[in-house]
């Protein structure tokens, strides 16, 4: 229960104040608005100009966390609905295709299709003699009913005969259908859009600043007013007064927090998330028909005992540094991928090379403490899946570049989208890999929360502390490390 109820009643709008003018906010503000709120978005930054801007755009409805599954389910729901006839987001349905050529990759593919599955992710289809029955993905638009839950490809021949570039070795392939990427700006500006326009009552408007303290009721009570540091278009600093006020400042939520509740910190943590935008002038993904793809098992990188020296000496991080390339000996864990991205240009990731990286207090965008080896060792990881990616070995040249950003995560790795700090504040975050995808259902939630409207079943698995411990970290096929 709780909120403070909408407007377009009688009575007047709710005022609410918004940090953070990435996705999450702007969807947040964009349900708040639709539901009558008067909505002001605060942020130092432009509008989409941090994490929201170095995504991989990529969507998913599966996962093997039962509450998962419905709460992006819901926001995959709201994307087609953004999206519109004409696709202003340009959504594609071009799925998540998994591939591995071990006998515990194919047993473990088969586990999270029918875990997701049972949790509602679709059918899984299964093709062992024949591709009868297989849908084959086109380049672009998302309504085609067919593609939704899973087929399981079973030899080499099937494989290639949908995806040639695939290694021969490739035994087995997920492809995960109700999935695909976006065009994350696009989706950015549409939510602005009709944050702005509003209905019964409501709008939202943009705010540059950053948020600097609060006025509270006495002791623990409600926020009352927002003050606002270096704002341009207010000349210097203003207060803003609000009904409530909601968290959704992705890598600074917690700079946020500790402003609004010191003594109640929130559970997240900032991870780097960094990709390569590959120049694929050789043409080795095809730009309409390959899908985003992970290859799923342990490989090498120290191929002889040349490359085994190099990385031991190149390690730099008895100094300090963050080359940790003693790591790179021994077999590493599987989980890189890659997409096409348009224009000759491929993304490629391979999220455990960043992971010991410590991310400072006060996180800093543009980011740029990247490992400068990172495209090679893609390049190398990527190979067990797509063998011409060799012919980049040694010849990547300066227009492959690397960028990213935060993923603040939860311990857990559900969202965190629950009232916290004062009995009228809310944050809206953690989501981690999954923040583009999930921004419109987090959104949704936490204007329902505010509002006091009836929640959905999955809120309970995303207010803090956790109703019901969620024990087991989920098994993610897009990372095989954790």
């Amino acid at each position: 229960g709780g909120g403070i109820g909408g407007g377009g009643g009688g009575g007047s709008a709710p005022q609410v104040v918004v940090a953070g003018c990435g996705v999450a906010g702007i969807s947040a503000a964009m349900h708040l608005a639709r539901r009558g709120a008067l909505v002001t978005l605060v942020d130092p930054r432009p509008p989409l100009t941090a994490t929201s801007q170095y995504s991989t755009e990529c969507y998913r409805d599966f996962f093997t966390d039962p509450a998962l599954v419905p709460f992006m389910s819901r926001s995959v729901d709201i994307l087609e609905e953004l999206a519109g006839e004409e696709n202003e987001i340009r959504l594609n349905r071009r799925g998540y295709a998994f591939l591995a050529a071990s006998t515990d990759g194919a047993e473990a593919f088969e586990r999270f299709a029918e875990a997701a599955s049972s949790f509602g992710a679709g059918e899984v289809r299964r093709h062992r003699g024949g591709l009868e029955g297989y849908v084959r993905s086109p380049p672009s638009g998302f309504r085609q009913p067919r593609l939704s839950g899973f087929d399981l490809v079973y030899g080499s021949e099937l494989i290639r005969a949908i995806f040639p570039f695939v290694t021969e070795e490739a035994r087995v392939m997920l492809h995960a259908r109700r999935c695909g990427w976006m065009d994350a700006q696009g989706l950015g500006q549409v939510m602005l859009r009709l944050a702005k326009e509003g209905a019964n009552g409501g709008s939202a408007r943009v705010l540059r600043g950053s948020v600097a303290g609060f006025d509270r009721a006495a002791e623990g009570g409600a926020v009352s007013r927002v003050h606002v540091a270096g704002s341009e278009a207010a000349g210097g600093d203003v207060s803003v007064e609000c009904d409530a006020f909601v968290n959704a400042a992705g890598a600074w939520s917690s700079t946020i927090q500790a402003l609004l509740a010191p003594e109640d910190p929130l559970p997240l943590e900032n991870e780097v998330h960094a990709k390569v935008i590959l120049n694929d002038h050789l043409g080795v993904i095809p730009q309409d028909e390959a899908p985003f793809m992970v290859w799923r098992d342990r490989v090498r990188l120290d191929q002889d005992d040349d490359a085994r020296e190099g990385f031991l000496e190149l390690d730099d991080t008895a100094d300090g540094g963050i080359v940790n390339s003693s790591s790179w000996v021994g077999p590493q864990p599987g989980g890189q991928h890659l997409r096409p991205s348009g224009n000759g240009r491929v993304l490629l990731l391979w999220e455990h090379l960043h992971r010991h990286i410590r991310v400072p207090e006060e996180p800093d965008m543009p980011l740029d403490s990247f490992l400068d080896m990172y495209p090679q060792l893609c390049i190398s990881g990527l190979q067990a899946m797509v063998p011409e990616l060799a012919r980049y070995e040694g010849r990547l040249g300066r227009d492959t570049t690397i960028d990213g950003g935060y993923y603040t995560v939860t311990p857990d790795g559900r969202p965190l989208v629950t009232r916290h700090g004062a009995s009228n504040a809310y944050v809206c975050g953690g989501m981690g890999t999954y923040g583009l995808m999930g921004a419109p259902a987090a959104g949704e939630l936490v204007a329902l929360h505010v509002l006091g409207l009836e929640l959905p079943v999955y809120a309970s698995a995303c207010e803090w502390p956790r109703k019901e411990p969620f024990l087991n970290r989920p098994v993610d096929l897009l990372d095989d490390s954790a």
